[in-house]
């Protein structure tokens, strides 16, 4: 079995299964042989691995024009652990999954230490995100609390996923989780925004405002594309379509809208 040296591999990880022999998982997914490897879900693999490519070259971007610029630069690093998460998500729920959870297995795991790694390394780009964005939005004050906010949050969600992972509870690794827990960060910046751009009318705000909402719209058809079933009656059809490929191809026009059409105005405020 394929693993990774991680010190979350020394938790009880390996004691939640998912419930489904080896032969039921390659009956349910989309997969092609390689030698005795078996490599999961190819487009799906494609769309999380074009996602992470996407936001690497924008965490380059901003990090390569940052001119001394603290907003633009803890926006490149957010959008570094954001890329590495997507890549250590695309290694363990897409193209690696089978091998991971699988097999060399009487019964299915449930999780390992790569989406351990996703869930940690995407809380910190959220985290660092809003760092980011009290230095291109912020007074001082309000920038203190985002920054005390961030780093109180960021040291609770690390000890409820090291609790989770020891204990072991699957809810506390969890994806679901992991998104409630990052709601208030995207309020905090959309309230943020919405009060500047009340009283200023500043372009960045505007735009930061509609990524926010574009945001939660996109978790939203996420879990709305997950609960409909719709990727099992496709898959019926022989077609390989899921709640994460709507996921990665919304996030791609997501990061691409930061891109062109909010990078260029972040900068320190006054």
């Amino acid at each position: 079995m394929i693993n990774i040296p991680f010190i979350v591999a020394l938790g009880r990880i390996n004691e939640i299964e998912w419930g489904i022999t080896p032969q039921e998982w390659l009956n349910n997914h989309w997969y092609v042989r390689w030698n005795d490897f078996v490599l999961a879900e190819p487009s799906s693999t494609f769309f999380v691995f074009s996602l992470a490519i996407v936001i690497l070259l924008l965490s380059i971007r901003f990090l390569s024009s940052a001119n001394h610029q603290k907003s633009r630069i803890w926006f490149g690093l957010s959008m570094l652990a954001w890329s590495l998460s997507t890549f250590s998500a695309g290694v363990s729920y897409q193209i690696l999954s089978y091998e991971l959870k699988c097999a060399g297995r009487s019964v299915c795991l449930w999780t390992t230490p790569w989406e351990i790694a996703y869930l940690f390394l995407y809380v910190v780009s959220v985290k660092l995100l809003v760092i980011a964005i009290s230095y291109c939005c912020g007074s001082d004050r309000y920038r203190k609390i985002l920054m005390g906010y961030a780093l109180i949050m960021g040291i609770l969600y690390s000890v409820i996923l090291m609790a989770g992972i020891w204990i072991p509870n699957q809810f506390l690794i969890s994806f679901e989780l992991m998104v409630l827990f990052l709601v208030p960060s995207y309020l905090l910046m959309f309230v943020l925004n919405l009060g500047n751009y009340r009283k200023t009318r500043r372009l960045i705000d505007i735009r930061l405002i509609r990524s926010w909402i574009g945001m939660l719209l996109i978790t939203i058809a996420y879990f709305v594309f997950y609960l409909s079933g719709v990727s099992s009656l496709l898959w019926q059809k022989g077609i390989w379509f899921n709640a994460n490929d709507v996921l990665h191809l919304l996030l791609i026009a997501w990061a691409l809208y930061i891109r062109f059409k909010v990078e260029h105005l972040v900068a320190d405020s006054e």
